[in-house]
């Protein structure tokens, strides 16, 4: 369906940050603006302030989008392994990583402080807490079989999304092309990664 015909069916919203993701990709996120979104999802220049106030309210809509796409992601992880939170885990770090590379800059959006946290709304906060809850409901998952060591299961789920998510950020800004300089390498270095992440958890 083509963006004037979403906005056409009531989707306006949706084509806009859909637009504004894809502007961000492309250009940056200091590039991107009402005007320059309305005009990539092909509607009048002020159809975005039908829904949104200002750039930053747009911004924030983005980063929900990712957030609700990085817990559909690792959802589908958990899912392709069922009772099996070891294995899980790794996935979910390997597919936290993958989002990550494919894109770094509504990534950046995310987790790199580019709103400020008075201008977080409810529903932004909500799909970034339930992503977290993800990876939560994995740690506890193996404590209840033994897999992972006894103590505060939202402090281990700290831990290991501070891991993978500090290898995220190395993969999705250039930093690790000396080590590993294609998309499948970087993959499977966070694989590894992830999997000394699990042995890191384990019960001792």
């Amino acid at each position: 369906m083509s963006t004037n015909s979403s906005y056409h069916h009531g989707n306006l919203r949706e084509a806009l940050l859909e637009a504004g993701a894809k502007l961000i990709e492309e250009k940056g996120i200091a590039d991107v603006s009402l005007r320059a979104v309305a005009k990539a999802a092909g509607v009048s220049h002020t159809a975005p302030y039908r829904h949104f106030s200002d750039k930053n309210a747009m911004l924030c809509g983005i980063a929900e989008t990712g957030f609700r796409l990085l817990g559909q992601r690792l959802g589908q992880a958990v899912d392709s392994h069922p009772g099996h939170p070891g294995l899980q885990l790794t996935a979910a770090g390997v597919a936290y990583v993958e989002l990550a590379i494919e894109y770094p800059r509504l990534h950046n959006l995310m987790f790199g402080g580019v709103l400020a946290h008075e201008s977080v709304d409810d529903s932004l906060e909500e799909a970034s807490n339930q992503s977290f809850q993800g990876l939560v409901d994995i740690i506890s998952r193996g404590q209840q079989t033994g897999l992972f060591r006894a103590g505060d299961t939202h402090e281990l789920a700290l831990t290991a999304w501070s891991v993978v998510h500090g290898f995220a950020m190395l993969a999705s800004t250039g930093s690790l092309e000396h080590r590993a300089a294609s998309r499948e390498a970087k993959l499977a270095l966070a694989h590894r990664v992830a999997d000394n992440l699990l042995k890191g958890l384990a019960t001792r």
